[in-house]
């Protein structure tokens, strides 16, 4: 039996990133602790840690382009731009008895990262990530990503088109090393056949340069085939998940428009009363005789003095200047000089036609007043404020409702989704030009039709072997291809029978009330109700249903290969229920026996790390990190409480205290 391999994470540092400059430190990995959780705030650096673990173990320079490692760079870049350097390190025991230091640098004047590594307990750094080469065998981009868990993932694992299910089982149980052993014949045979060239030979060396070019240029197409395969996948899915917005924006927006014209009718109601209302106001206050009793009885005094003096209707100087010089005066008495004096000095104490003109209207107004009407100007004024009021609130009850309606949320939906339906009908006319379409004889040299270049391929490739005369070593090479695949394709069917009976046998235990199984793991996972009723992962099965069955597959898989590698988990509980969580706690502590480490925040910990301490007698670390900030500072205080050294980090907490990780909250009790 060959070696097993086990790697196990002792702890890891940040320093110069979007996240507390902290370490944290696993205790016990080698013992009886191979389970930790590890908790954080929201947005203070759990999915940073992650994918910052993830590259720890490959290369990104080599898997990665320049784009990519700059959006990496810039998304981690911290706020203070004084800092040019962020480095991480992860530490880890390979086999309980090497450690190992691997060290990311983040360059941000340079947008590079770079590797060193530290092999045992001494201080000679290597450059370079320079894993142990038992290691190296194992660990790709591919294998980490299996090893970290998430919706992703569980996601893709029901999804027939990305095939998650065969690509993980072939690589955590190392069975795709017999494609690299095809791949290693194929290639002894060109390397057999260009020792046969003859130097003048020209067709056979063209025809040798023709293959090699059409070799690379379909495994370009094929690699960018997969690609749009799962962009395909993604957009079908956000599609779904618009579409089903829409819908239910749709089935809102019905009642809502009823609301909203309810509340429009209402507001148009209000509105009208509270014009009634202005207007019964504004008439009561432009006749002053209405505010009070006062001014009314000033009003009838003026007015009877205006009537005493019986002011004519039309009166001038002229009119005084030919008083003055008659004979007699208008009641019949002769004129006197005195008389003519008096009217003289008089006149100007009569009122011209200017001003005659304004106060008649005056006048009149004050006659025709109704000394008996019944004036209540409180009424008056309380039905404005009133209705004023009602007004206001009808108002605000319209844009409350119009704004339910989700007009501007509902619009930028369809046109995404008009764009994504776009873009997906491309992605299908590509793939099926490409892809999809059947082998012709009549397509151009420079097709990029798949099937018609493997078809050119296959016929270069038996002229080749006619005429290196090789095809006695063709035939053997293919018989062997054959039993390979035919080995791969056994092993894959046991491996897959094995996993299925032992998802099934704990499908029974985590989900009791919930006549569920699994049917197949082929290409995807498909479910089955005790009726037989078969159930693809998005044709029945809840959410729920789906993350515990995925997270059985991937438990029973690591516990299979020679590499025991650990299981790193974002958000374990995520959409599970209360038993969901429970039983799940229960399957790890049972059934996997690596190092598991969960990412969690601290709404996820109820029905999970409780059962899991129970479950793992208290053997379990239970570490928080959180950075210091005023708004942190009751939990700086909670974690003083529970003697936690918050004096080790200068802008972070790392606390290892159980009970402060359980009471630990995001949110300030006080506020």
């Amino acid at each position: 039996m060959s070696e097993i391999i086990e790697l196990k994470i002792s702890g890891w540092s940040y320093n110069g990133f979007k996240t507390p400059n902290i370490k944290v430190k696993i205790e016990d990995p080698n013992g009886k602790r191979a389970f930790t959780l590890f908790q954080m705030l929201s947005g203070e650096g759990k999915t940073t840690t992650l994918n910052l673990l993830r590259y720890s173990f490959y290369d990104v320079n080599k898997h990665l382009t320049k784009g990519e490692i700059n959006n990496i760079i810039s998304s981690y870049r911290p706020d203070d731009i004084t800092i040019n350097k962020g480095i991480f390190q992860v530490r880890f025991v390979l086999n309980n008895n090497i450690n190992y230091r691997i060290n990311l640098k983040f360059d941000y004047q340079s947008n590079e990262i770079s590797y060193s590594t530290v092999q045992g307990d001494g201080d000679g750094i290597l450059p370079g990530l320079i894993l142990p080469e038992n290691l190296q065998q194992f660990i790709t981009p591919e294998f980490i990503n299996k090893t970290f868990f998430d919706l992703e993932l569980a996601d893709d694992l029901y999804n027939a088109q990305s095939q998650e299910t065969d690509k993980t089982i072939k690589k955590l149980s190392k069975l795709d090393y017999l494609d690299k052993i095809t791949k290693n014949l194929e290639s002894y045979k060109q390397e057999y056949i260009k020792t046969k060239i003859k130097v003048k030979d020209s067709d056979l060396s063209g025809k040798i340069r023709d293959k090699e070019i059409l070799t690379k240029k379909l495994e370009k197409l094929k690699i960018k085939a997969d690609n749009k395969k799962r962009e395909k996948n993604n957009i079908i899915k956000e599609i779904t998940e618009i579409d089903s917005i829409i819908k239910k924006i749709s089935l809102e927006n019905k009642d809502i428009k009823n609301k909203v014209k309810d509340a429009k009718n209402n507001l148009e109601e209000k509105n009208e009363k509270l014009r009634d209302a202005f207007y019964n106001s504004y008439n009561f206050i432009k006749n002053p005789m209405s505010i009070n009793n006062k001014i009314r009885t000033e009003l009838f005094e003026f007015e009877n003095n205006l009537t005493k003096k019986r002011i004519p209707k039309a009166v001038g100087e002229s009119f005084f200047e030919d008083l003055r010089d008659s004979e007699s005066c208008l009641c019949g008495h002769s004129m006197t000089e005195e008389m003519k004096k008096k009217i003289w000095e008089n006149k100007n104490l009569f009122l011209e036609d200017d001003i005659l003109n304004i106060l008649n209207p005056i006048k009149s107004s004050i006659k025709k007043f109704d000394n008996n009407e019944n004036l209540d100007s409180s009424k008056c004024f309380d039905s404005l404020i009133l209705y004023e009021r009602e007004a206001r609130m009808a108002k605000n009850a319209f844009e409350q409702a119009n704004q339910n309606t989700d007009d501007e949320y509902f619009n930028a939906q369809s046109k995404k989704l008009a764009n994504l339906e776009r873009d997906l009908k491309e992605l299908n006319h590509w793939i099926d030009e490409v892809y999809n379409k059947p082998y012709s004889v009549h397509e151009p040299h420079d097709t990029d039709n798949i099937k018609t270049i493997q078809h050119r391929l296959e016929k270069l490739e038996k002229e080749i072997d006619e005429k290196a005369d090789v095809v006695d070593l063709s035939k053997k090479i293919k018989i062997l291809t054959e039993m390979i695949k035919d080995i791969q394709k056994t092993s894959l069917e046991r491996i897959s029978n094995l996993i299925i009976q032992n998802i099934n046998k704990e499908v029974k235990r985590v989900m009791p009330l919930e006549e569920i199984y699994v049917e197949s793991i082929k290409n995807k996972i498909t479910l089955k109700t005790k009726d037989g009723i078969t159930r693809s992962g998005n044709g029945g099965a809840s959410r729920g249903q789906m993350v515990r069955i995925a997270y059985l597959f991937l438990i029973t898989l690591l516990d299979r290969p020679h590499l025991k590698f650990p299981l790193i988990v974002d958000s374990p509980v995520t959409a599970l229920d209360t038993i969901g969580r429970t039983e799940i706690a229960k399957s790890l502590a049972k059934d996997f026996s690596g190092q598991y480490i969960g990412f969690i925040f601290d709404t996820e910990r109820a029905d999970f790390s409780n059962i899991l301490e129970k479950e793992l007698n208290n053997e379990i670390n239970l570490i928080t990190a959180f950075s210091k900030s005023e708004a942190s500072s009751h939990m700086i205080k909670l974690a003083e409480e529970h003697d936690v050294n918050t004096n080790e980090f200068e802008n972070g907490v790392v606390g290892y205290n159980k009970d402060f990780f359980n009471k630990f909250k995001g949110a300030n009790e006080n506020n």
